[in-house]
């Protein structure tokens, strides 16, 4: 964060998860930030992060209602432009140019040829584990649709979660219900 208040940059974009419970502390350091606050139907994040966790799906629902909860916050106290993933693979242009209008970013078509152009930047330059392995993969392979994989890899009990209580909330909140 203060190497982004340093760099008088009039765009700075980060994408840790994690800082999502950070927002207040940012804004101290950057006052005037905004935030995209990226989701994603519940059930494919505790999916993913269930097998990134080795299978702990009860660690990935926490971790995905805790997420979530900030997530709300966030965009409840203003300043932050809640981003569907779902929306982006239905739509990728319209999605990309409401994300330029937000940031006050000119709009360019090859935005979305990124994949044609392959990057390595940070700590991903060296591939250290399987998930950096596959999150370098993922950062330069072209659009791909990842939605309802759910279905046929989250434990039943575990899908049932979303039915109720505070993950239904959530997912209503998300538009997911």
């Amino acid at each position: 964060m203060l190497e982004a208040a340093i760099s008088r940059r009039s765009v700075w974009v980060e994408k840790t998860p994690g800082h999502i419970h950070h927002t207040r502390q940012i804004l101290e350091t950057i006052p005037g930030a905004r935030f995209i606050v990226v989701t994603r139907d519940g059930r494919d994040v505790v999916t993913s992060l269930g097998q990134r966790y080795e299978g702990d799906f009860d660690r990935a629902f926490q971790r995905w209602v805790a997420d979530s909860k900030a997530s709300m916050l966030c965009v409840e106290r203003g300043g932050g432009m809640l981003w569907r993933y779902e929306d982006f693979i239905e739509s990728p242009a319209l999605s990309i140019e409401r994300l330029c209008r937000f940031m006050d970013v000119a709009f360019d078509p090859a935005i979305l040829d990124y994949h044609q152009h392959p990057v390595v930047w940070g700590r991903e330059r060296k591939v250290r584990t399987p998930h950096s392995a596959r999150r370098l993969a993922q950062v330069n392979q072209p659009i791909t649709d990842y939605r309802g994989g759910w279905r046929s890899k989250l434990p039943a009990d575990v899908a049932s979660r979303f039915e109720a209580g505070e993950a239904q909330e959530l997912m209503a909140y998300f538009g997911y219900c």
